[in-house]
């Protein structure tokens, strides 16, 4: 389009709307002493040797921390993936899951 000044373009904006909105996060865990903490893991990078090494080392730090293995939640990644991640809330409250540790691979 000719205007009096010269050329004039079109110009939309290149980025889509949000598909998740912000939410505000979960208070901290004041300590992880006398804390559950949960390990979820989708079975795809090394968590049955790094899980070990970590739940050892937070248990030096922290003597009385319970930690619920990711045995209790099964594989996260794979054929049932959206039921095992849609129950997760309820499995993790159920179970009185104080924190996560998510060994999720990309």
């Amino acid at each position: 389009m000719l205007t009096p000044m010269g050329t004039h373009y079109d110009c939309v904006w290149p980025r889509s709307p949000r598909g998740v909105q912000v939410r505000r996060r979960a208070d901290r865990v004041p300590s992880l002493d006398g804390a559950r903490v949960a390990f979820l893991w989708d079975h795809l990078f090394r968590g049955d040797e790094l899980f070990p090494i970590l739940a050892d080392e937070l248990r030096r730090r922290f003597p009385t921390i319970e930690i619920v293995d990711h045995t209790e939640f099964g594989n996260l990644h794979g054929a049932d993936e959206k039921v095992r991640v849609g129950r997760l809330p309820d499995d993790l409250r159920t179970r009185g899951v104080d924190a996560v540790v998510s060994g999720m691979g990309c």
